[in-house]
């Protein structure tokens, strides 16, 4: 209930604000607010979830450099994110994301779909992967799955869904064999 009400409130600003078409710059800022999905990854995909009090709000500033007329664009992102409920701590994130932007019905409804991979760096070893795993470390691997949906008559504006991934890469960092999985909603202003 508290993503709904998150989400409505802020986009219950699109009306505010223009409908001219994004500027050329490829800056993105996302602001989203995720939930403890306890989990495996791919139980995530399988839609089996089983959430926890813990809680995480992001701020994501993205900058595309590079992309094609086919529709795939590259982008750097740096977060922010402060965690919440079970845990108290700050985490950054820097990420690589690979985005599709070209689908049928863009006309009716803007999608893009994203995958990232990145590093990730907490203040505090988490709580919720020392419950979970014999290991744990402050940097992490980092891992984003989003789908984003907007209106093009505001074309500035989308919602994202995002999963929120850190683990250890099978014991690729530090010998950490498992990680954290939140799923959030969130919304994107493109410049």
């Amino acid at each position: 209930m508290r993503h709904f009400l998150l989400i409505a409130a802020l986009a219950s600003g699109l009306i505010c604000f223009p409908t001219q078409a994004p500027a050329a710059e490829g800056w993105s800022l996302t602001i989203y607010h995720a939930n403890l999905a306890q989990e495996k990854l791919l139980d995530i995909f399988a839609n089996r979830h089983f959430f926890e009090a813990s809680y995480l709000v992001a701020v994501a500033v993205a900058k595309e450099f590079a992309g094609s007329k086919q529709g795939l664009a590259w982008e750097a992102e740096g977060q922010a994110v402060k965690h919440y409920g079970k845990q108290h701590h700050w985490e950054t994130n820097a990420v690589l994301v690979a985005r599709w932007h070209r689908f049928p019905w863009d006309r009716l409804l803007d999608t893009s779909v994203a995958v990232g991979e990145g590093l990730s760096y907490a203040t505090r070893t988490s709580r919720v992967e020392a419950e979970d795993h014999e290991n744990t470390s402050h940097l992490l691997n980092y891992l984003l799955f989003e789908l984003t949906l907007g209106l093009p008559r505001y074309p500035h504006w989308h919602l994202s869904g995002r999963i929120h991934h850190r683990s250890g890469v099978f014991g690729l960092f530090n010998d950490v064999r498992g990680g954290s999985n939140f799923m959030g909603l969130g919304v994107t202003y493109r410049l």
